[in-house]
C-alpha cells in the first residue's frame, strides 16, 4: 500500500507518581474472553452511538484485555457512564488499561485515579500480558512539566532496555508521528524508541486510525474509538495505511514469534493488518 493511501469503504498536570510492573490476576482473564487477543482503544469515553458500536463490536471479539491510549472521558458523567457501562467485563476483571489523555484531566485526574483503583494511583506504569509488556506513559502530564517530561523518558529507556519480555509496545495519548489535521505529530515525544528496545508505539489524541513507519519502528495512532472523528492532511513519507472515516479498534495477537496487528471498524471489518516478526 502506498503511503498516500487512504482507506475508505470502497478502497481502504499533575506529576508523575512512582512507576509499578503490575502482575495481571490470571483467572480473570477467563471472564473476559481470549487471554492471547488485546483489543486497544482510543479517544472513546463519549457517550455517543459510535462508542457503543466499537464496544459491542469488541465483547463480539472477546479479548483477555483491553488497552487504552487515552481520553477515557469527555464529559462529567464520569468513569462508570462513560467506561464501565462499555466495558464492564475488563473493569470488573482488572483487565482493561487505561493511559491517561487531555481530557481524563481537563474532567478532573483525581477521577481517574479513583476509578482506575488496581492502578493504585499510577498514571506511569507497565502491565505484561503473556508475550507483551506495555510500558505506559502519562503524556499529558509530561507536556505541561519539562521536569516530567525528562523523567517519563529516563524511566522509558531504562524499563526498555532492562525489559525481558518478548515484545514490548510503548502506549502514550499524544503521537510522537501523525498526519492528522487537528493536532498532528508530537515533536516532544519523538524519542529513539526502537534504539531503547520498542517493538511498538501506540498513540491516540487524532481522532483516526494511522500506521507509520519511522527509522524502522511501527507507530500507530488509534484515536477512533468514538469520539467525533477528525480529518488526516498529506500523508507523512512514513504513512503506510490511513483510515479517517471508520471508528473501530486496533486488535492485537501476540506470539513468541509474531506480533499480529489488525483494525476493526466497528461493523469488524478489517481494513489494515500488519505483523511484526521476532
Amino acid at each position: 500500500m502506498s503511503p498516500a493511501t487512504r482507506l475508505r469503504p470502497l478502497a481502504l498536570a499533575a506529576a508523575i507518581i512512582a512507576a509499578a510492573t503490575f502482575a495481571a490476576p490470571g483467572p480473570a482473564a477467563a471472564a473476559t474472553g481470549q487471554p492471547g487477543v488485546i483489543a486497544v482503544i482510543g479517544d472513546f469515553g463519549s457517550g455517543a452511538p459510535a462508542e457503543g458500536e466499537v464496544a459491542r463490536m469488541i465483547a463480539r471479539l472477546r479479548p483477555g484485555t483491553v488497552v487504552t491510549t487515552g481520553d477515557n472521558v469527555y464529559a462529567s458523567a464520569g468513569y462508570a457512564a462513560l467506561v464501565g457501562a462499555y466495558y464492564r467485563p475488563w473493569v470488573t476483571a482488572q483487565r482493561l488499561f487505561p493511559a491517561t489523555g487531555n481530557h481524563d484531566y481537563a474532567e478532573g485526574i483525581s477521577n481517574f485515579d479513583t476509578y482506575f483503583t488496581w492502578l493504585k494511583g499510577r498514571r506511569t506504569y507497565t502491565t505484561t500480558v503473556g508475550d507483551i509488556t506495555f510500558f505506559v506513559l502519562d503524556s499529558q502530564a509530561a507536556l505541561d512539566s519539562p521536569t516530567e517530561l525528562a523523567r517519563q523518558r529516563t524511566w522509558l529507556k531504562s524499563a526498555l532496555k532492562t525489559s525481558g519480555a518478548r515484545w514490548r509496545v510503548v502506549v502514550l495519548h499524544h503521537p510522537p508521528y501523525s498526519s492528522g489535521t487537528v493536532h498532528g505529530s508530537t515533536r516532544a515525544f519523538q524519542w529513539p524508541y526502537g534504539s531503547w528496545g520498542a517493538d511498538l508505539v501506540l498513540a491516540g489524541h487524532e481522532h483516526n486510525y494511522e500506521r507509520l513507519v519511522e527509522a524502522g519502528l511501527t507507530y500507530v495512532v488509534d484515536g477512533a474509538g468514538g469520539k467525533d472523528l477528525y480529518r488526516l492532511g498529506s500523508p507523512l513519507p512514513g504513512s503506510t495505511a490511513r483510515d479517517d472515516v471508520h471508528y473501530g479498534a486496533l486488535v492485537l495477537r501476540p506470539s513468541r514469534t509474531t506480533l499480529r496487528g489488525e483494525f476493526r471498524t466497528a461493523s469488524g471489518r478489517v481494513v489494515d493488518r500488519f505483523t511484526l516478526h521476532r
